[in-house]
């Protein structure tokens, strides 16, 4: 046993398909009578792969590290580029106060950069992904892995999060800027 293994006589799952006109969860109950196996419908033999995976691996808790250390790196490299674009505008911001611009108009300016750039970076990297998964959908390794919708959706939610985060700093700077300091040197 300890040259050659275990023999391939254990049989993990046998998958079948109910007659037409019976119902999957009878059939699982009769299967699970009949032979004291455990039987399962579609829905329930996805979760239980699921359930194994959460329950038993560590690849939830490192997607959520990387998910999180992105957004907190996401956050701060936008604030600090919105807010630098703000640092180099502020004679403009204060000019166009100066003129008698409100401060809900110069806050939608700071927001539509904001979005923009956002939506941009948006279609770009889901683009980008969308492209990788069409190139290696027929490579072994990598068959079976699809960019599903929840994930984009997902994906913008955060994205947006972020755009919203970095955005309020700038908007403080612009919306407390005193239209005469842009005069004065």
């Amino acid at each position: 046993m300890n040259f050659i293994g275990r023999e391939r006589t254990q049989l993990s799952y046998v998958l079948v398909r109910p007659q037409p006109g019976l119902n999957a969860e009878e059939v699982c109950r009769r299967i699970e009578a009949q032979t004291g196996l455990r039987a399962r419908t579609t829905d329930q033999f996805r979760w239980d792969c699921i359930l194994y995976y959460l329950k038993n691996t560590g690849i939830p808790v490192n997607f959520a590290i990387t998910i999180t250390i992105a957004l907190i790196v996401g956050t701060v490299v936008a604030g600090q580029t919105f807010y630098l674009f703000t640092l180099e505008n502020l004679k403009q911001f204060g000019a166009l106060k100066a003129i008698g611009v409100t401060n809900w108009r110069l806050t939608g300016m700071v927001l539509l950069q904001a979005f923009t750039v956002g939506v941009m970076g948006f279609g770009l990297g889901t683009g980008m992904a969308a492209a990788f998964f069409e190139m290696t959908l027929q490579k072994i390794a990598t068959r079976g892995i699809i960019l599903m919708w929840q994930s984009v959706a997902i994906t913008g939610g955060c994205i947006l999060f972020v755009v919203i985060i970095a955005s309020l700093l700038s908007i403080r700077r612009v919306i407390v800027l005193e239209a005469a300091a842009v005069f004065r040197g």
